[in-house]
């Protein structure tokens, strides 16, 4: 049995509550938003991947459910075997990832598994990339790169999270991280910041001006 299978079995047919039915649309709606980016798919790939992201959200929804207090929990301890306990959980979020994106790789290519992975954390890696290039306008290929490195692991790691909230909160560790290498590499981010809000606030009062004069 493949990594898929044992992540999503084929769920039990059962009458639906009215919360259940409300769910299900909701993460329907979520499913199609996300496809509606991806170009180039038969219909039956289409379906499959549909598929896929619907099993993705259940298995979340119900691993989140089950374990995340838990897991929240075992965040604030440090002793060994709150740690083992903590690894042991993550490592079942590791394989439901794991096993949709091999359930999407089937259908996809690099490029449109990124994209699906973007749309369910809000393409908040591309955002943040913009936002430091825009910020340090003189960051070199490679701390660009490192950069780049860091938000995909984030994105990577946050498509398993059970919240936006929770999302968002696995970039900021990772942009923590970024923020300490930047520091490192010589970049005074409070002085960077400052300057890209003035080219922003100038931008902005050129373009207000621009309108207001035609």
């Amino acid at each position: 049995m493949g990594v898929a299978a044992r992540v999503f079995p084929t769920p039990a047919i059962a009458a639906e509550s009215p919360a259940t039915s409300d769910y299900e649309q909701v993460i329907a709606g979520r499913a199609d938003k996300i496809l509606a980016t991806i170009d180039g798919m038969t219909a039956d790939a289409r379906g499959r991947v549909r598929g896929a992201l619907l099993d993705f959200y259940r298995s979340l929804n119900a691993w989140h459910d089950a374990h995340g207090a838990r897991r929240k929990e075992l965040r604030s301890l440090a002793d060994d075997a709150s740690k083992a306990e903590l690894a042991t959980l993550d490592g079942q979020l590791a394989t439901i990832r794991d096993g949709f994106v091999e359930r999407l790789s089937a259908d996809l290519t690099a490029e449109q598994v990124a994209a699906v992975k973007d749309g369910l954390t809000y393409n908040v890696l591309h955002v943040t990339e913009r936002a430091y290039q825009e910020m340090i306008e003189t960051l070199t290929d490679e701390q660009k790169a490192k950069i780049h490195e860091w938000l995909v692991e984030a994105r990577d790691l946050a498509i398993g999270e059970g919240s936006s909230e929770a999302k968002h909160a696995v970039f900021g560790k990772f942009k923590g991280r970024i923020n300490n290498y930047l520091s490192q590499q010589g970049y005074d981010l409070k002085q960077e910041e400052r300057g890209w809000q003035s080219r922003r606030k100038a931008a902005a009062e050129i373009g207000t001006t621009t309108r207001e004069s035609k």
